[in-house]
């Protein structure tokens, strides 16, 4: 696959994974089954807490066969209300050995043929989340309109560092606005998760927990810590991009401690940003997150990586002597939620 450009490898196994009675003859061996790693995140009871991050199936195309990889949810998306072709190619490349850098800008079918899809019956392996966007209020709630019915809950990307005009909503004001036109548009009480971006000072650090302020207020059940990181690259049409993987790790790590201590653990948090191991997630649970989110590490690990970093919890509780990972979560958020430079 590494021998392929970046997107010619992402088509070539989105036609594998489109055919799910392949993953049938081996999701025994990937779906890792054990009370303990069992977590309640909200309201979900998931089997397990690693769940897929938005980027992968961005057209809400290949639920079954990424559950039967062993996850214990899927994030899918980004969709928009309207078809978006992204920006110019290339828009991602490969940082070896094990990061990114996308410049995606949000393609996706659109609202309307993707809810088309999500309407097909499926078996209910988890719950499905999906990731929407927009560059307007109306844009975002007509989206929510039309996929909230059809999913689980629903986590609104007011973060990606590739698509300008969605940092619109990263302002205490204009969240607030969008946040009380979704609870109109609301046909249930499902979940509503909202994707912060990163914070490197302390200006950026009070913006994020103004933002916070305004999601406890809403009443939003989730918070997933973090976007990717905006830099500069010169080979992209817009001159940046989002940089993701084990370089953005301890950032990461940093913000869930932060938030957590911020929110005193009373929102659950998803932690997304460099995961690729059990350790990884270990360090993230004990940071104050109640499941783990990634991306960058199906790339370069290959399906497998959820099973393996399940098998390396397990193995973690036996040695720490607990029986949940729910035992793990916030234990080490003091010591890690240090700001940069301290």
């Amino acid at each position: 696959m590494f021998f392929a450009s970046p997107e010619t490898a992402h088509e070539v196994a989105k036609w594998f994974f489109k055919r799910s009675f392949l993953w049938k003859l081996v999701s025994w061996q990937l779906c890792v089954q054990d009370p303990k790693l069992h977590v309640r995140l909200g309201k979900f009871d998931l089997a397990n807490p690693v769940g897929l991050a938005a980027g992968f199936d961005k057209n809400c195309e290949m639920v079954d066969a990424l559950f039967r990889t062993g996850f214990g949810y899927l994030t899918l998306g980004t969709v928009t209300l309207n078809p978006r072709d992204g920006n110019p190619k290339p828009r991602i490349w490969r940082c070896p050995p094990n990061a990114l850098i996308n410049s995606m800008g949000l393609p996706n079918k659109g609202a309307r043929i993707i809810a088309t899809t999500l309407a097909r019956k499926r078996p209910a392996y988890g719950p499905v989340i999906v990731s929407i966007s927009g560059l307007s209020v109306e844009e975002f709630t007509e989206c929510f309109r039309l996929v909230e019915p059809l999913v689980d809950g629903v986590e609104l990307n007011i973060s990606t560092p590739n698509t300008t005009g969605v940092r619109i909503f990263q302002t205490p004001e204009t969240l607030t606005t969008l946040l009380k036109a979704i609870d109109g548009s609301k046909t249930s009480d499902k979940p509503v998760w909202v994707k912060l971006p990163p914070h490197f000072d302390d200006e950026g650090r009070e913006n994020v927990h103004r933002l916070i302020d305004v999601c406890a207020h809403a009443t939003v059940q989730g918070l997933t810590c973090v976007n990717t990181r905006l830099v500069n690259e010169p080979r992209a049409s817009i001159g940046t991009g989002g940089l993701s993987g084990p370089p953005v790790f301890e950032d990461m790590l940093r913000i869930v401690a932060d938030t957590y201590n911020y929110t005193n653990g009373r929102i659950p948090i998803n932690a997304c940003g460099g995961i690729s191991s059990g350790l990884d997630a270990w360090k993230a649970f004990a940071a104050g997150a109640s499941s783990v989110q990634l991306y960058t590490a199906l790339v370069y690990h290959g399906p497998g990586i959820a099973s393996r970093i399940n098998r390396e919890l397990l193995r973690l509780l036996a040695e720490a002597k607990a029986d949940s990972i729910n035992e793990v979560v916030g234990t080490g958020s003091r010591t890690q939620a240090k700001q940069p430079g301290t």
